[in-house]
């Protein structure tokens, strides 16, 4: 059953409400230029409150690693997600007590040589955040195409960018290992709407097509 990783959590109620409608992982982002950003001490109370069975994903954008490694221990996070430049070897250094995302843009080309040399525990297929402001939410047919073809070769891929209840089908159809969603599911920037993560979440693990 492919799982959902629900993004961009800020506050307890939408936590809980994410974990209790079936969500299988929270996103907690650390990057100053998201207008979803928590703080270390936030975040820390939040995941005080999590059923000891979700996953809990630390979102970080060319941070230092040392800091990273800070927060990560600190908040007991599960798995780290790299949003930006790191390198193969950034990635690497965290492999031995994290599991590991890299996210990656298909404005980057040729994309199988860009991931070649990672050995992440997942790819994740993202928009860039400068393409979001210029209106480019989605990930195209073409791109959906090259991803399929990872799903193909047996790795564990992660499907981003702008999707919604209304779009998520075409992702779901591809069979990825997770869908990860953040504000197609929000009533406003940081704040979820129950009934859409109720939705989203029912139709992707027990859609009539599954």
């Amino acid at each position: 059953m492919i799982k959902i990783k629900i993004c961009g959590i800020t506050n307890i109620e939408d936590a809980l409400a994410c974990s209790r409608e079936g969500a299988d992982a929270l996103g907690f982002i650390f990057s100053k230029k998201s207008p979803r950003c928590l703080c270390e001490k936030d975040a820390k109370k939040i995941i005080a409150e999590l059923d000891p069975f979700i996953c809990k994903v630390g979102v970080f954008l060319d941070e230092e690693k040392e800091k990273v490694a800070e927060i990560a221990r600190s908040l007991s996070l599960d798995a780290l997600q790299f949003h930006g430049n790191e390198s193969p070897v950034y990635c690497n250094f965290f492999k031995s007590q994290y599991k590991v995302i890299k996210v990656f843009f298909p404005g980057q080309k040729p994309l199988k040589e860009i991931i070649r040399p990672y050995a992440p525990d997942a790819c994740s297929f993202d928009i860039q955040y400068e393409e979001k402001k210029r209106g480019t939410s989605t990930l195209s047919k073409e791109v959906l195409q090259e991803v399929a073809a990872f799903i193909k070769e047996g790795r564990r891929v992660i499907i981003s960018g702008g999707l919604t209840i209304k779009n998520v089908s075409a992702a779901v159809k591809l069979k990825p290992y997770a869908l990860d969603v953040a504000s197609g599911l929000e009533e406003f920037v940081g704040k979820k709407d129950k009934a859409l993560v109720r939705q989203f979440i029912h139709e992707v693990k027990y859609g009539a097509s599954r």
